[in-house]
């Protein structure tokens, strides 16, 4: 049961087995003076500020605290903290080993935006090479100098961020379209000539170097888009009034902390809106009790005609995993026919036997 400070601070192995010999070597000297320890105890002392042995717990400090943990967090239990929390913790210690390459599969997950942007920050000026995999495009393009697309086992390199990337590619695409039409003009004029040629005795020989050399020429590909793209309408039955939700009076607390305190608040149709604020500060709370499945005290009303769905967080929680995707979507709209559920399922690119799964 380390404190996570504990547990960022295992990056500095021969940092601590220093210490360590340190700490010895000094109960040592207490009664043994001879030049032996006293050389074994200045070489130990030596190398430790060497590796800026006596700044490491400051350094763990600084950058646990850039990734969201109170000074107090620090010393509690690795194993009070969730999941996404003690993702943090890992990534604290990998930052902490400063190794030559950081190879980063989504960094971002699990973030709230003060930590991505103190990520951003630090990435920046990290001396290494680093390798990120994400899908969270305003990170990419603020940290990334250099994309590189895997597609149809091709790795194709962009010297840019993400932004960059899009457009040149959007770019190359569109020469590339131009190439393969001329090429396809091209190789159709040929194999005219060619079968003109046959025609004649005289000229067979040459028609079959042509046809050799038609056979040799690299082809331009075109371009095929295969990013195939979500799209969903949200149909209304009945159109709701003008107020959505009104909140008023809305006081919550959990112990050691005050997520809402005689809030009020409206939300008018049309409205789409983002909460925002550091983990742990009550947006999850503020959607539940909006969503009606959170007690609190205070009035919150739905307006006229309103209906409401929650995708919670951890909705994952909230699905029969023994059921195939359809059946799962068969029992949460039962008056639905299989097609119009498979047209829906089509649209979040669950094709053919998917749906099956």
């Amino acid at each position: 049961h380390h404190s996570i400070l504990h547990v960022a601070m295992e990056a500095f192995e021969r940092q601590n087995q220093l210490h360590d010999e340190i700490e010895i070597l000094l109960k040592k000297i207490e009664t043994d003076y001879s030049e032996e320890v006293l050389n074994k105890l200045s070489d130990k002392q030596q190398e430790f500020e060497a590796l800026d042995g006596y700044n490491i717990e400051y350094r763990a400090n600084e950058i646990l605290a850039g990734l969201g943990f109170s000074t107090s967090d620090q010393h509690r239990p690795l194993n009070t903290f969730s999941g996404g929390w003690r993702m943090r913790v890992m990534l604290a210690k990998i930052l902490l080993q400063t190794p030559d390459i950081l190879l980063l599969d989504e960094p971002t997950n699990h973030m709230d935006l003060p930590s991505i942007k103190w990520l951003e920050t630090y990435l920046g000026s990290f001396e290494g090479a680093i390798v990120i995999v994400s899908h969270d495009r305003y990170f990419l393009d603020k940290v990334v100098n250099k994309i590189v697309e895997s597609r149809k086992g091709k790795l194709t390199p962009y010297s840019g961020n993400y932004t960059f990337y899009l457009e040149e590619k959007a770019l190359r695409g569109e020469i590339q379209k131009g190439e393969f039409k001329n090429q396809q003009a091209k190789i159709k004029q040929e194999e005219r000539l060619i079968e003109r040629f046959r025609a004649k005795a005289s000229k067979a020989k040459m028609a079959q170097s042509r046809m050799k050399a038609l056979d040799k020429m690299e082809r331009v590909e075109d371009v095929d888009d295969d990013n195939p793209t979500v799209n969903f309408q949200f149909k209304f039955s009945k159109p709701s009034g003008r107020h959505v939700v009104r909140i008023e009076d809305a006081t919550k607390s959990y112990p050691n902390v005050d997520i809402l305190h005689n809030a009020e608040g409206v939300i008018e149709k049309g409205d789409k809106i983002a909460l925002i604020g550091a983990n742990g500060k009550g947006k999850s709370t503020l959607l539940r009790i909006i969503a009606g499945t959170e007690n609190f005290s205070g009035k919150c009303e739905t307006g006229h005609n309103v209906t409401t769905t929650f995708f919670a967080q951890h909705q994952l929680e909230s699905l029969h995993l023994e059921n195939t995707i359809l059946e799962e979507l068969q029992a949460f709209a039962p008056k639905h026919t299989d097609t119009e559920l498979r047209g829906i399922l089509g649209c979040f690119l669950f094709t053919g036997d998917d749906v099956f799964k």
